[in-house]
């Protein structure tokens, strides 16, 4: 699990990109401990000592170490069993120095664990460091040279780290570089690194590794959404630079469709309000909005580009180019359907209305379904019970066709009653788990600015389905239960109400233990 580990894990777009470039750099934590072939001749002796039986992580860990005696995994085996004995998610907080006279470039480490129950204090782990430094000028890898060495070694190298702190000081670097660290997912940690926009800029154009490019990306679009949230406005514009940056990965013929579909999709506002002590759902959407229209706007021309090169994949492959291009397309249609005004508004409506009606796969027609709901379109309706028609005998599809109504963008409030609306809807059973789950929690726990609203009819609406759903399955109920969860890092506005929605909850005679642990819980915390 540590070599298909990323930085950070944020939802399912990151776990999509995480899978993408681990089959690329297959078992690069255990490679970076080992000799070359040395994981395969593990896992042999794995399945020698233990096939059939139960067995741990130390087991699995000690069967590797004992094939490849000599090795760096074998020498620092106590120390590596620290991944499994410890709980908590270690950091590497980063610092970068250039000295342009001495042409040096010194990076210091710093790992650490936060204290978790019953392990107040850490010691350091085995991490192997991947590293690589961009030239800012070129966008091409630096040569490595350390100090001691005697020449430079081209492109990334990997560091084992063990101690609590440590400095790599590399010579002969010609102009100020940009580091691009934990390459190829080289050891599941949370990375701390003060980069500067320019920085970000630089990885998000250059970077050769896939994960770290995104993620220069995604702190960028982060950034533009906190400054807005900062300072108490929807006016969520991004830069000219950041603007032109996405437009340069939107052209690159050099990168696969999927990539720039990862790229491009903003973060979610689950995650950005992650990042806050105080959450104020409304003023995430705003921001969030905002940003989405701006892209959409700024770059509609790009986007057309995009969805007129990557519309038609022939024949429906599952195969993950078509995929990618299947991916792109559809964003690019959600986007010139939002982005477009006027005339041009009706025209990119009437075409994803019509690619809809004229979709040779699943992939597509939802997509082109997808858009002309989030846009608010007025084809939407008529596209929702055409699709419904067409799948009403598909329970799957027809889930999705729930989510999507329950998930979508809120627009003045207009969400909490279609979702009322839904759930008299001939189709829909609360005693069918997955129908519950497609409806209830797409609203209570996917589509946070139209749950959390300032009247408090979404607490309302949450209290009413757990208790509905306590008295049918309890373990369905407990779930839809943490969608309040973390209901005191709510702004003022909303906290009276979520606590007064979770004690009537709590209040309930006769409530299950499933759902009375979950609201005691939250309300001790």
């Amino acid at each position: 699990a540590a070599g298909c580990a990323a930085h950070t894990t944020k939802d399912k777009r990151c776990q999509r990109l995480q899978q993408h470039s681990c089959h690329q750099d297959s078992h690069t934590f255990w490679d970076a401990l080992l000799p070359a072939a040395g994981f395969a001749n593990g896992m042999t002796e794995y399945f020698k000592r233990h096939d059939g039986q139960a067995v741990t992580c130390e087991d699995f860990a000690n069967a590797i170490a004992a094939a490849n005696p000599g090795s760096e995994l074998q020498l620092l085996l106590p120390q590596f069993l620290r991944w499994y004995a410890e709980a908590g998610t270690p950091r590497i907080a980063a610092q970068g120095v250039y000295d342009a006279a001495a042409q040096t470039y010194t990076l210091s480490l710093a790992q650490s664990c936060p204290a978790t129950p019953g392990q107040a204090e850490k010691l350091p782990f085995v991490m192997p460091f991947t590293l690589g430094l961009v030239d800012p000028a070129t966008g091409h890898d630096m040569p490595l040279q350390l100090a001691h060495e005697a020449a430079p070694i081209s492109g990334a190298r990997t560091f084992v780290l063990t101690q609590a702190q440590e400095t790599l000081q590399f010579v002969g670097v010609r102009s100020e570089p940009v580091p691009s660290m934990l390459r190829g997912f080289s050891a599941p940690v949370i990375l701390e690194f003060d980069y500067s926009q320019d920085q970000l800029l630089c990885l998000l154009a250059h970077d050769s590794d896939a994960f770290n490019r995104w993620e220069a990306g995604q702190r960028l679009s982060l950034r533009v959404a906190l400054s807005a949230l900062q300072s108490n406005t929807t006016d969520s514009t991004a830069s000219s630079a950041y603007m032109q940056a996405l437009r340069q990965v939107l052209r690159d013929p050099a990168l696969d469709a999927a990539f720039k579909e990862l790229v491009l999709t903003l973060p979610s506002e689950t995650y950005i309000s992650e990042q806050l002590d105080v959450v104020d759902p409304q003023a995430i959407h705003a921001v969030r909005e905002g940003m989405r229209q701006a892209m959409a706007t700024a770059l509609l021309d790009d986007w057309a580009a995009a969805f007129e090169a990557n519309k038609d994949t022939g024949s429906f492959s599952p195969d993950t180019t078509s995929a990618g291009r299947r991916a792109l397309a559809n964003l690019a249609l959600q986007m010139l359907c939002l982005g477009s005004e006027g005339a041009g508004r009706e025209v990119w409506h009437g075409k994803a209305y019509q690619r809809f009606k004229d979709a040779g796969n699943m992939t597509d027609r939802f997509g082109a379904l997808s858009a002309l709901v989030q846009s608010g379109s007025v084809h939407a309706e008529p596209a929702l019970a055409k699709f419904h028609a067409m799948f009403k005998h598909e329970a799957l599809v027809i889930d999705k066709w729930f989510a999507l109504q329950a998930g979508s963008s809120d627009r003045g409030g207009d969400i909490l009653p279609k979702v009322r609306a839904l759930m008299q809807h001939a189709d829909f059973n609360i005693k069918n788990p997955n129908r519950a789950r497609s409806l209830i929690f797409s609203y209570c726990s996917a589509n946070p600015a139209a749950f959390h609203r300032a009247d408090a009819a979404g607490y309302v609406f949450w209290a009413d389905q757990v208790l509905a759903l306590d008295a049918i399955n309890p373990q369905v109920a407990a779930r839809l239960a943490r969608a309040l969860d973390r209901w005191k890092k709510l702004s003022p506005t909303y906290q009276d109400a979520a606590k007064h929605a979770i004690e009537r909850v709590a209040a309930k005679p006769g409530l299950s233990n499933d759902v009375r642990e979950v609201v005691s819980r939250a309300l001790a915390a």
